[in-house]
């Protein structure tokens, strides 16, 4: 039986998109991109800045790239590294995006994410402007809820806490709610939805065909001679971050082989707060610049374990997204964090690395020391952690679900 060619519509709303390199907008460009190449008619409603550059101001108006509509709104250049000039932001974005809305045709979908912050907001102006269509909202981190884990006990804590409660509502206005992880899930599941949210993790930035080995001359300058487990930091050290365990493992891991050395190559607001903590004596903690997207892969590969952290009280508001690009690579994890967050649960059931807590330091630094002195026990490690990217966290399979999910949304079968 011959099935018409699909022809949905769909738009997007977020913050920052192509050719922004910011890792969540990679991530929405790269979704706009293939619903396109799937028959999808993709508009994306963004703004002209550049998170990477907040001075810098994109052309408005209208726009075609790579089979995708972009309307760019202009926002004020207000400073988004403050709760309320960000959120005068998100607010004059939201309206521009409505009168973009109301004055086009409606599409079948709308689909939200969560940057601007509060984009709750966005819900029910997006329901009258066009009562048909279907909204998704895909939470990739939550707000108001990551101001209180920022901002803990304070004034702004309680605050955030009841407008969390006052934005409640709002959910019950989405069609399909679409988490990151399992952390994710469980917080969401406290709001009244129409159907069970779904998740649907990101994907890296970069994944190459096969695991990938270092390459010895980048090795060499990064990590320097005698080098004999490399371990690496690359990323944002924000403020859902610590460094704190890190710093006390390679203390310890000094004073007995100081051939275990760990990289830092990140960027974030507590970047300055680390370099201040490194002593002169931490010679086995290095630091280099953060790495371009040219760059990243080639990073990535020169070390033998990727290292991340998240505070406890950001778990299910965030999830590090460096965690599937190690996988991508084929290096297994290091993590700093709870054992309940969506990354603890994943490296417990997947066997993709392992955790590091101020109770069971002796333990790690006992494991890195054999994994330095078995080099054929790490490449089986990161063999696995590559087999288990592809087998549930790749691009493809993602965006395939992405797909299916959608069509599902409007009655149609992929």
């Amino acid at each position: 039986m011959h099935h018409p060619p699909f022809r949905g519509s769909v738009a997007l709303f977020y913050h920052f998109f192509h050719p922004d390199d910011v890792v969540s907008a990679r991530l929405f460009t790269d979704l706009a991109k293939d619903l396109a190449q799937r028959g999808w008619q993709v508009t994306v409603h963004t703004s002209n800045r550049l998170w990477s550059n907040p001075h810098a101001c994109l052309a408005t108006g209208t726009e075609h790239w790579a089979g995708v509509q972009i309307i760019r709104t202009a926002r004020p250049g207000l400073e988004q590294g403050r709760y309320f000039p960000r959120l005068l932001n998100a607010l004059w974005l939201m309206l521009g995006w409505t009168r973009q809305v109301l004055r086009s045709s409606r599409p079948d979908l709308f689909l939200v994410g969560t940057d601007p912050q509060f984009s709750q907001l966005l819900l029910p102006l997006l329901r009258l402007a066009a009562p048909r269509a279907r909204i998704v909202w895909w939470c990739f981190d939550l707000y108001p809820e990551a101001i209180a884990a920022d901002q803990p006990g304070g004034w702004l804590a309680a605050l955030a806490r009841g407008a969390a409660r006052l934005l409640g509502p709002l959910y019950r206005l989405v069609d399909l709610a679409v988490d990151i992880g399992p952390c994710m899930r469980a917080r969401l599941a406290t709001h009244k939805w129409r159907r069970t949210p779904l998740t649907l993790t990101p994907w890296a930035l970069v994944e190459p065909a096969t695991p990938t080995p270092p390459d010895p001359e980048l090795r060499l300058r990064l990590f320097g001679p005698g080098c004999r487990l490399a371990l690496l930091y690359s990323g944002t050290l924000g403020r859902a971050h610590d460094f704190t365990l890190f710093l006390e493992l390679m203390r310890r891991l000094r004073r007995i082989d100081p051939g275990i050395r760990l990289l830092f190559s990140c960027r974030g607001n507590r970047l300055a707060a680390l370099r201040a903590a490194v002593q002169p004596e931490d010679d086995n903690i290095l630091f280099a610049p953060f790495a371009d997207e040219k760059e990243l892969a080639a990073r990535l590969a020169a070390a033998d374990i990727h290292l991340l952290s998240l505070n406890p009280e950001w778990d299910g508001i965030v999830v590090p997204s460096k965690f599937f690009g190690s996988l991508a690579t084929g290096r297994p994890l290091l993590y700093a964090g709870s054992a309940t967050s969506s990354i603890g649960q994943w490296i417990d059931t997947l066997d993709v690395g392992f955790r590091v807590e101020a109770t069971n330091m002796d333990a790690v630094v006992a494991h890195l020391l054999a994994l330095a002195q078995n080099p054929t026990e790490l490449e089986r490690l990161q063999h696995d952690a590559f087999t288990v990217y592809h087998r549930h966290f790749s691009r493809r399979l993602i965006l395939e679900r992405w797909d299916d999910a959608l069509k599902k949304l409007l009655g149609f079968r992929s």
